[in-house]
């Protein structure tokens, strides 16, 4: 599997230094609001709150809730990592905010287990809010090369029920057969006008041996013209006489 990491991702860490024998609550507050901010695409939260007078304890694990502009929540995991204040957090996806990294891994174990081959995928940010409607996508990087053609993006649509949906947008690489011989095409807006070529005149048939070859047909065929000013003579002789 390939995975693109990103440097607190899919994990915050902050060290808080200090003399009490609890966490400083509003410390951890604003350092994951900024956090989730930051990583987030076009995000603001409206508030993050976390329970009050937990002691310093490590593998201590609780949880936050964020809250965005609309009222909406989701929940924030915090473990302890020591008994000096270290904590990590990490918010995983939900019905209001999507964590694009984790969405980036599944998307990828979903193709590989589809084509039997790895594509690494990039959705730019690290949280999105998840939106009834909305669709975005994300990035193939590198050889997005699969049997049925190349694989530039993943278009990711949250449906309904506040599911996501994917599926790979593949450009087809087969190449364009070639034009039937004796047939020129030319492209239009409207599609491709075919024109059939010339048929050339029969020719005249052999002679049997030791008659003279009929060639009034092939003169006929060939110059008309010549045709039409012997019976035009004709006509002239037959006044004439008369």
């Amino acid at each position: 599997m390939v995975a693109i990491v990103r440097l607190g991702a899919l994990l915050g860490l902050v060290l808080l230094s200090s003399c009490s024998r609890h966490l400083n609550i509003s410390r951890i507050e604003s350092d994951i609001q900024d956090d989730i901010e930051r990583q987030g695409r076009r995000l603001q939260l409206k508030d993050v709150i976390c329970p009050n007078g937990v002691p310093k304890q490590a593998e201590m694990y609780f949880r936050c809730v964020g809250v965005l502009p609309d009222d909406s929540e989701f929940t924030i995991n915090v473990t302890q990592q020591d008994d000096q204040g270290t904590v990590s957090w990490d918010v995983p996806s939900s019905k209001v905010l999507i964590n694009l990294a984790s969405l980036e891994e599944t998307i990828q174990e979903d193709i590989r287990d589809a084509v039997g081959k790895s594509l690494a995928i990039d959705c730019r940010d690290t949280y999105r809010v998840s939106k009834r409607g909305d669709s975005f996508e994300c990035d193939v990087v590198g050889a997005g090369n699969i049997a049925a053609g190349r694989v530039e993006s993943v278009l990711v649509k949250v449906n309904g029920d506040s599911n996501l949906e994917w599926q790979e947008l593949v450009i087809s690489t087969a190449p364009v057969p070639a034009p039937t011989q004796g047939v020129s095409s030319q492209g239009t807006a409207g599609g491709t006008t075919t024109a059939p070529s010339e048929t050339a005149p029969p020719a005249a048939a052999p002679a049997a041996d030791g008659e003279t070859p009929d060639t009034s047909t092939a003169t006929t065929a060939a110059n008309p013209a010549a045709e039409s000013a012997a019976v035009a003579e004709e006509e002239d002789d037959e006044g004439d006489r008369q």
